[in-house]
């Protein structure tokens, strides 16, 4: 069981163009320690219905499934953006917080139009192209795991979450401000938000980093043994 002042609930945010099936290990190993584990799937991925239409409504939405006593939150790469969005709006919901593979930051202005490119092409030709540049992305036991997740989500979906990235905040002021347990996590060889991101996320929020070793950008698949015993150690 988890200890007395730790939270007994974690909300487990997950990646795009992922679903919540990529937190299998990390929910298993959770839930054998004695937590409760949501792992949502958010809207158009993993068969949810619908499409973000921005982060801080998703938020609001999640926010009114949760337990009345604090949670822990767990986001990784979009999750992150998310779990930000989530501790910006009511922080006192929360008791603990992991970001892993994730950034504080804004889209610049060309990553902005990226994104909403991104979202015109796949609603015109569905998601065959992002499968492809995850294909180049991960490796490949890593890619075989994921192909089904992106395969499984709807171009409505994959659109609305890029443009719902492209509009998020910048959360850097929110963590200057959190006074609410951290943990960062990041993928050593981690190069879309890379170690020294992370470093950022940790001074800001006064958290702690920690380093994957060998694992990219999703450090939870990459690495699962020794992402999932951080986890552990800093949630039970």
């Amino acid at each position: 069981m988890p200890a007395p002042d730790r939270p007994r609930t974690a909300l487990l945010l997950h990646a795009y163009p992922l679903s919540a099936a990529m937190w299998q290990e990390q929910q298993a190993a959770l839930e054998g320690a004695g937590l409760n584990v949501l792992a949502p799937n958010l809207p158009g991925f993993g068969g949810a219905k619908g499409a973000i239409t921005s982060l801080a409504a998703t938020a609001r939405d999640l926010l009114a499934t949760l337990p009345p006593e604090p949670v822990a939150v767990v986001g990784l790469s979009m999750g992150g953006y998310l779990a930000l969005e989530l501790l910006a709006q009511a922080p006192e919901r929360f008791g603990r917080a992991v970001l892993a593979d994730t950034s504080a930051r804004a889209d610049d202005p060309q990553k902005q139009q990226d994104r909403r490119e991104q979202a015109e092409r796949v609603l015109q030709e569905g998601q065959g192209f992002i499968i492809e540049a995850a294909r180049e992305e991960h490796r490949p036991e890593t890619f075989a795991r994921i192909r089904p997740m992106i395969e499984s989500a709807t171009p409505q979906g994959i659109a609305g979450a890029l443009r719902a990235m492209a509009d998020r905040a910048d959360h850097r002021q929110t963590l200057r401000g959190l006074d609410v347990p951290l943990l960062v996590l990041v993928g050593a060889e981690d190069t879309l938000t890379p170690p020294d991101l992370a470093q950022e996320l940790a001074e800001l929020g006064r958290g702690e980093r920690h380093v994957i070793p060998g694992a990219m950008h999703l450090a939870n698949l990459d690495a699962p043994q020794a992402f999932t015993a951080a986890l552990l150690d800093f949630l039970c």
